[in-house]
């Protein structure tokens, strides 16, 4: 599958702004999945069969009024640059606005002479317009591309304000003048759009606290001299020198110096751990008390920091099924505002007056938010992942955090992941001799990076069986076991499995073995032995699966294990059920079959050996590790080897899409409630909204939708 292209998208001011950007990508041929999502300003595709190349997005983008570009580092951080001075730019003429649209008000109360007052209400309104030009220069435009956004509805009912009074002033008849409306209306609109980006850039804060992790500088070690650099200059094969206290700025290998090593931004633990020459570190963790030379192994974006950053901010770019209808609607919102207000004016016309009709018109156009819609799902999924960045548990799309709220089932590995993972031989029972069968079996295991396999090469080292030989035809059987040629025999070890392939008798099991994992053993093709492999549960398991169950999901295992071992973890922890001695086609079919009951299946592993089975489920949970392969395998990564974080991340998922559907139902109502208002259709009982407080109105919807998503950054 073609990798998802992503761009950085300027000018972008509204849910409008996105669609219309969406719109035109679609007519490019072979454009797939195109997502817009103005809450972090990205435009996300998948290139498909005929897709011509990033210039003619670029050039899509443009002709729909707004600038792209690929999301370098160098991009991000001139973007992030311009949005501040920006900023800095809106406050200062907010502040202008305002104490004009003041004196405006003032002069508007104040019982002077209509034309006099009138001509100074007109010149006080000249710098709020030329504050407010931005309105003006985005939504006209947009309006005349013909596909208006909410810059066009602003720019509109303030413009007819504006024209409704100098054409009352100019007829010199006496009547209510809007200039005090058009000046509130772009100054509250300006403040309430200035809040709500200064509340959205808050809801990214996880990205640039990622990134803060790595030290800007390191100090590259070349020809036995110190120079300082700057991280993100360092090349695979470089060396540098970590001292004590700080942090490492790249991943790499130790090859001189020991050290403690602080993990916590990988792990969630803060005890350090001990690293020797040839040890692995990681960018952005902490030297704790040593001296280390490390030398790079990768740099920048290619690091396991640089791997989390991308996959958060990709999964905080993505579009989850619940914002589906939201989208939709902001496709055609702003058409059916201009069509409510036309419909508006119309009908008061014939009721009423001239100024009912304005006046009425102006607050539909005013009132409308289709922000607040556009803003809903995307800020709240933006809150959530990050939040849950923050605390360990990387999600890699809104899909995948929409499909954790939906679980109703969770099936565990039962290795590593319910059990420590740190098996260990209980007995080992031979034919003949046990030496010459343990050496066997630790030749073949040597090759085998399974639990199981590193427990009976640890048991030949513990009873100092010298180093096994090498073996010859080694070839493993992935959910069976191994086999080679040793000294000029064929040994096999595996599960119940392989001997029955093998048609290799096995005796049963002894009653003191019950409960243990059995690694039958087979010389040519007689039975030789078996090894009793234990485990012990992991101290947090059967609280997890009990808290799992009060939230109602069902709690399952499938191992590749014999029944016995499978039975008693299953008993103690008290498991909804378990199926034993699987082959990994035989966890997929499983789980297929729990889906094709209509369980939403998530699937928990350690995100490398049960790599298949995590892509087999509507999730796949990786446990404990941050490694390429669980990034890959897995939708939803847990950094830290504790099971509790899957109630957390459970809990987390179920609390943003609480919030989601706050934020449609708050938006979808405000905006069929108060259009109508608005237009009037409660005037009879004296309801009757000034286009001021509309303008008000609908920048407090979209603040609100903002703010309501903000309060997941303090999930606990």
């Amino acid at each position: 599958m073609a990798e998802i292209r992503s761009f950085t998208v300027t000018g972008m001011h509204c849910a409008g702004c996105a669609a219309a950007v969406e719109r035109a990508v679609r007519k490019i041929s072979g454009a797939e999945d195109i997502y817009v999502n103005f809450a972090t300003g990205r435009l996300n595709l998948r290139p498909g069969a005929g897709y011509p190349g990033d210039a003619a997005v670029l050039d899509a983008v443009k002709r729909a009024g707004f600038q792209a570009a690929p999301p370098t580092a160098e991009t991000s951080a001139a973007v992030s640059e311009k949005d501040r001075r920006e900023a800095r730019r809106e406050v200062r003429r907010f502040v202008g606005c305002a104490v004009f649209t003041g004196l405006l008000t003032a002069v508007c109360h104040a019982h002077w002479d209509f034309r006099l007052g009138g001509v100074i209400q007109a010149l006080l309104l000249i710098p709020v317009l030329i504050g407010g030009a931005g309105f003006f220069r985005r939504g006209v435009p947009a309006l005349f591309r013909g596909a208006p956004n909410m810059d066009s509805l602003i720019s509109c009912g303030a413009a007819a304000g504006v024209i409704y009074s100098l054409i009352l002033l100019g007829s010199r008849t006496a009547g209510h003048l809007y200039f005090d409306a058009a000046a509130m209306i772009l100054t509250l609109v300006m403040l309430g759009k200035m809040l709500e980006a200064r509340a959205r850039r808050s809801t990214t804060g996880a990205i640039r606290a990622l990134l803060h992790l790595a030290p800007p500088t390191a100090q590259l070690v070349r020809e036995g001299t110190e120079i300082t650099v700057n991280s993100a200059d360092l090349r695979v094969g470089d060396t540098v020198r970590i001292r004590p206290g700080e942090k490492i700025p790249a991943d790499g290998t130790i090859v001189d110096g020991a050290s403690s090593v602080n993990e916590a931004m990988l792990t969630g633990e803060e005890l350090p751990v001990p690293k020797r020459v040839g040890a692995p570190v990681c960018g952005g963790t902490l030297n704790v008390d040593g001296t280390l030379l490390v030398r790079v192994t990768a740099a920048g974006e290619d690091g396991v920091l640089g791997q989390i950053v991308r996959l958060v901010a990709r999964a905080q770019d993505s579009r989850a099924p619940a914002a589906a209808l939201a989208d939709r609607v902001s496709g055609w919102f702003v058409w059916a505002i201009f069509a409510a207000a036309a419909l508006t004016a119309g009908v008061w016309s014939w009721l009423g007056t001239g100024a009912q009709a304005l006046h009425y018109s102006l607050s539909v156009l005013v009132v409308a938010c289709p922000c607040a819609l556009g803003l809903a799902t995307p800020v709240a999924l933006i809150s959530g992942i990050g939040r849950g960045a923050a605390l360990g548990i990387l999600i890699k799309s809104g899909a995948a955090l929409e499909q954790a709220a939906k679980l109703t089932a969770l099936v565990f590995d039962k290795t590593g992941t319910l059990t420590s993972g740190m098996p260990e031989v209980k007995a080992v029972r031979p034919v003949g001799s046990e030496a010459e069968f343990l050496t066997a079996a630790a030749a073949l295991e040597q090759y085998s990076e399974h639990p199981l396999a590193r427990a009976v090469t640890a048991e030949a080292r513990r009873r100092r069986i010298g180093p096994p030989p090498p073996a010859v035809d080694f070839a493993a059987r992935p959910g069976f076991g191994v086999s080679g040629r040793i000294d000029g025999r064929r040994w096999h070890f595996g599960n119940a499995g392989m001997m029955a392939a093998l048609a290799v008798p096995l005796p049963e099991i002894p009653a003191d073995l019950t409960g243990c994992t059995m690694i039958y053993g087979a010389c040519e093709s007689g039975f030789a032995g078996m090894i009793a492999v234990g485990d012990t549960l992991r101290p947090e398991s059967a609280a997890v699966i009990e808290a799992l169950r009060r939230r109602g999901v069902r709690c399952s295992m499938l191992t590749g294990d014999g029944p016995g071992a499978a039975a008693a973890v299953a008993e103690r922890l008290a498991l909804d059920g378990f199926q034993a001695a699987l082959t990994p086609q035989g966890k997929l079919d499983a789980l297929r079959e729990m889906r094709r009951r209509g369980e939403v299946v998530g699937m928990v592993g350690d995100g490398v050996n049960d790599a298949p089975a995590l892509a087999a489920g509507d999730l796949g949970i990786a446990v404990g590790s941050g490694s390429d392969a669980a990034l890959e395998s897995a939708d939803v990564v847990i950094m830290r080897s504790d099971l509790r974080e899957v109630v957390r991340m459970i809990d987390l998922s179920r609390a943003t899409f609480r919030v989601i559907r706050q934020n449609l139902f708050w938006a979808f109502c405000y905006n069929l409630i108060g259009v109508p208002l608005a237009a009037g259709v409660f005037s009879g009982v004296g309801v009757i909204l000034h286009p001021a407080f509309c303008a008000g109105a609908m920048a407090a919807s979209s603040l609100t939708v903002v703010l309501n998503s903000l309060r997941l950054l303090r999930f606990r």
